[in-house]
């Protein structure tokens, strides 16, 4: 058996393997009793560890560990760090908890909006009606402006213009009158 295989018993056996893994080393010890047979054996020490307590445990196993990885106490029991553990050392019940709260954000503003009526009385409604009609009788009055600016002052000054004046120099030049001299 080599090394590679061994550590893949090991990582199944304390549950650290991928879910492929897993299956893998399952079929295999199906097959093959030596795999089996080290399996359970990895397993019954895997479980006599995750049941040994922190009482149990050698002092300076527990130093060492606290040293390893600064941790101040290990044995801290909170109202707050129950909650931190339940809610954010297990991401699928975090996850869960996050859908949730926001399917409920979603569902108060969509299913629960008040309606608004409106109550309007005639005399404000002829006020509005009136004013509507005086700012359409403005944008009329501008954009009437702005037709006869463009028609007479654009499109005559700026474009007729000079057309009419080159058509009567190309005609010229046709012609054989060739005023300016400075075209050949």
């Amino acid at each position: 058996m080599n090394e590679e295989l061994l550590n893949k018993i090991i990582e199944t056996a304390y549950g650290n393997a991928s879910f492929a893994n897993k299956i893998k080393i399952y079929f295999l010890a199906y097959k093959n009793s030596e795999v089996k047979k080290v399996l359970m054996d990895y397993k019954a020490t895997a479980d006599k560890v995750k049941n040994l307590g922190i009482e149990n445990c050698p002092d300076h196993l527990i130093n060492n560990i606290s040293k390893t990885i600064k941790s101040e106490n290990i044995n801290s029991h909170s109202l707050l760090s129950d909650i931190y553990n339940i809610l954010f050392n297990r991401p699928i019940l975090s996850g869960t908890l996050a859908a949730v709260f926001i399917l409920a954000v979603l569902s108060t503003f969509i299913f629960n909006r008040p309606e608004i009526k409106q109550q309007y009385t005639k005399q404000q409604i002829e006020q509005a009606d009136a004013e509507v009609k005086y700012s359409l009788s403005l944008v009329a009055n501008v954009l009437n402006k702005t037709k006869s600016t463009i028609e007479n002052d654009v499109l005559q000054e700026k474009v007729n213009k000079p057309i009419k004046e080159s058509l009567f120099i190309i005609n010229d030049y046709i012609n054989g009158e060739n005023k300016n001299e400075n075209i050949n």
